[in-house]
């Protein structure tokens, strides 16, 4: 019987040990800048505006939605969402890496195993982002409709994640089913 209240005593002191290592963990996370807490940045005149008008791609004027994902070779938070991608930009994302000179670009990219390409663009002068008015990075832009819809400041990877678009697709043939069935 003492034996069993000695287990208990020694479990209830456990959890409390683990309850304040965790408090322990959230603080150094939050002093270290590292909890998700994204913020809001106001576009102001950008929104409802085609992305080409800045120097983004075409192709992102004629999308449902996307999100424009600005990167810089000298942000540490930076080359971490660079590094989660692991080579492979998920449906939707686009990237515009800004880099203080042609060989930081090259580097940035061979170490995060990225290759420019459609939905990649290297942006060494930084002119896409001044034309914007944007002044700090990582930050996501979202694209609704081909139009600049909102945007947000990226500081993880999980958050990324969380801003990207999913589409859901209907079932090949649906709608010719459907009419020949009104049809008959």
């Amino acid at each position: 019987m003492v034996a069993v209240g000695v287990l208990a005593l020694a479990v209830f002191v456990l959890f409390g040990v683990v309850i304040e290592l965790y408090r322990d963990v959230r603080q150094l996370r939050d002093i270290a800048g590292v909890l998700d807490r994204p913020l809001d940045v106001d576009i102001g005149e950008v929104a409802g505006t085609p992305p080409s008008r800045y120097g983004l791609p075409h192709a992102l004027d004629s999308v449902a939605s996307a999100v424009v994902l600005f990167l810089s070779d000298r942000c540490g938070t930076c080359h971490a969402l660079a590094d989660g991608l692991k080579g492979h930009l998920p449906p939707g994302l686009w990237i515009v890496l800004e880099a203080r000179s042609p060989d930081g670009a090259a580097q940035f990219l061979a170490s995060h195993e990225l290759t420019p390409n459609g939905r990649l663009s290297v942006d060494v002068a930084g002119q896409i982002a001044q034309r914007m008015g944007l002044r700090t990075t990582p930050v996501g832009f979202r694209v609704e409709n081909g139009r600049l819809a909102g945007a947000t400041t990226v500081p993880s990877r999980r958050y990324l994640s969380s801003i990207l678009p999913n589409s859901v697709r209907l079932e090949p043939g649906a709608i010719s089913a459907a009419n020949e069935r009104m049809s008959v």
